[in-house]
């Protein structure tokens, strides 16, 4: 008997146009059991043969209807029936629940095999580790090709949308081609609603045109079944083992050393499932991957407006920037990425800061106070295209100054 998620992974992909034999072949069943499923329309619950009369017969269709209401629990239908007149002992009521609790929290888990360069898996997973000499959450990035298990991981501040798109061109690079089909969880940065069988999805509309630049197609796996990605599910757990207890002096330091022990090891095991060597695998795929070579890259521009203050700042993510003065009490476009933070002035660009990855920063640039400051003279060594990072302390010490 089929159980009930098996059911509904089977009508689910039905309905989403994939072939009878396609189903049977990647669930690893017959094709006559997966006709035999379509016709039902509904799953068929387990029914459990007895021969002749127990001391259960009279009992058994009450405690159908009171399983799922006591959590499938032996000992509480127990009590239930003793109070109805039951004479029989705990292990008979005990024995003739365990099918029904056995399919009621037993999940199937089939195995999911795809050729070479169809299909990759994208995930992220969380992780603690010291960057420098500060304990610091970092969200790591993983990509893995479903047929090879080569995999790609890179480590970033936060799972937006702007790190999401960076790290898939990343990983395609890496790969130097892209899987004709990518398989993610329901994340926003990808899925902004779905229904329960994924035959109505809203897309993230900034996803699904990247995904239409690069020419794949974006698969959303059905909410609490993790099955289907359970190898870039794997290799997240293999990635965080190789980050556990080290410490790195930068993000930048983390990240080459997880590209050598990719290369180096990840890539060279034998895997626990295929038996042979990812990067050995991967020579069969490798031609076969879309190719993206001379493809520019994506570019994702976060258009944000700010009205510059008297002290010829914006603020953006916590963090001050300065402009140049002559647009105190203007109105500015910023147009962000991941490492750099633009600002624009009716289409003119007027100055140009890295990012700042901390809170509470102040960035300032001397030339954007030129010919105003008098009484407060910057540093004439610094160059006027040299950016100076400062703390608020010092800042709040110009502003006294009566500076700006």
């Amino acid at each position: 008997m089929v159980k009930r998620d098996m059911w509904h992974e089977i009508h689910s992909r039905f309905k989403r146009s994939e072939s009878k034999k396609s189903i049977a072949r990647t669930l690893d069943l017959d094709v006559r059991t997966v006709r035999k499923i379509l016709s039902q329309s509904e799953p068929k619950r387990y029914q459990r043969q007895t021969s002749g009369d127990t001391l259960l017969t009279g009992y058994q269709d009450y405690i159908k209807k009171r399983l799922e209401a006591v959590g499938y629990c032996a000992q509480s239908i127990y009590e239930e029936l003793k109070e109805r007149g039951y004479n029989g002992g705990y292990d008979t009521v005990r024995r003739f629940i365990q099918p029904f609790r056995k399919e009621a929290f037993t999940e199937p888990t089939p195995r999911y095999e795809t050729p070479p360069g169809k299909q990759g898996q994208t995930d992220w997973g969380q992780c603690w580790t010291i960057l420098g000499s500060k304990r610091s959450k970092v969200h790591v990035f993983v990509m893995t090709l479903g047929y090879s298990r080569k995999l790609f991981a890179i480590a970033a501040h936060d799972e937006k949308l702007p790190a999401f798109l960076k790290s898939h061109m990343q990983a395609f690079d890496h790969f130097g081609g892209v899987p004709h089909e990518i398989l993610y969880d329901n994340a926003k940065t990808v899925v902004l609603s779905r229904n329960t069988d994924g035959s109505r999805i809203q897309w993230n509309h900034v996803f699904w045109d990247f995904s239409r630049y690069y020419g794949y197609r974006a698969w959303a796996h059905r909410p609490y079944w993790p099955q289907t990605k359970g190898k870039v599910e794997s290799s997240i757990k293999y990635v965080k083992r190789f980050l556990r207890g080290k410490v790195f002096d930068s993000l930048e330091h983390l990240n080459n050393s997880l590209m050598i022990w990719t290369t180096t090891t990840a890539d060279q095991r034998i895997h626990g499932t295929t038996h042979r060597r990812p990067a050995d695998m991967f020579e069969e795929e490798k031609d076969l991957l879309i190719d993206h070579t001379g493809k520019p890259p994506y570019v994702l521009q976060v258009q944000l407006i700010r009205y510059v203050a008297k002290d010829c700042m914006i603020n953006f993510e916590t963090n001050r920037y300065s402009v140049p003065f002559s647009y105190v009490g203007k109105s500015v476009e910023l147009q962000t990425e991941p490492e750099l933070i633009r600002i624009y002035h009716e289409g003119q660009l007027i100055a140009v800061h890295p990012r700042s990855l901390e809170k509470h920063q102040v960035r300032m640039q001397s030339a954007h106070y030129q010919g105003l400051l008098r009484r407060y003279k910057f540093d004439r060594s610094t160059s006027s295209d040299e950016v100076q990072v400062r703390d608020l302390d010092f800042y709040e010490s110009l502003v006294e100054r009566g500076a700006v």
